[in-house]
């Protein structure tokens, strides 16, 4: 419910941003308030005009570069607000998310294609801070949407279910 009333009300707003929302988009993500001191660093006007420009960028990557010169936004984060903005066209990372990409795609995990599993492992190893990381797995997930005809909210929601489940 908050993640849908959040978005609901930036996307209202025509994606104005305030510091205290992203406290609360913060504050779902990491289930704490362990973020709060270096949200709060930023002003609502760098916030809202940093998160239209992630919105208007060409690429996933120029997305995520926008978005962590916040303070306290890493890649998670920005994808976190990027999705939360336009849930049919950006999905969430997270560890569980991404490894369950193996689920859906198995053959990016192909030792004999070993320059694509090199590729994922790399990716995987630096999600957190690797704005190519998220590149990559948008477009694995975007792919996944596009087949079974899903937003890509629901595909990352479906890889972290899946991930949870086989843990």
């Amino acid at each position: 419910p908050l993640f849908s009333s959040i978005s609901e009300a930036i996307q209202s707003r025509d994606y104005e941003l305030s510091v205290a929302e992203l406290q609360r988009i913060s504050q779902w993500k990491l289930q704490s308030r362990r973020n709060d001191s270096n949200i709060r660093e930023n002003s609502d006007e760098a916030v809202t005009q940093q998160f239209k420009s992630a919105l208007t960028a060409s690429t996933d990557r120029e997305a995520i570069d926008e978005l962590t010169e916040l303070s306290g936004i890493g890649v998670p984060m920005a994808s976190t607000m990027l999705t939360v903005a336009k849930p049919s066209h950006y999905a969430i990372i997270d560890y569980r998310a991404f490894r369950g990409l193996v689920g859906a795609k198995p053959e990016i995990i192909n030792p004999q294609q070993y320059a694509d599993y090199a590729g994922f492992l790399e990716h995987f190893r630096t999600y957190l801070k690797n704005p190519e990381a998220y590149q990559f797995y948008m477009n694995h997930v975007r792919d996944i949407a596009d087949a079974e005809d899903r937003s890509a909210r629901q595909v990352d929601m479906a890889l972290w279910a899946f991930d949870r489940e086989m843990a």
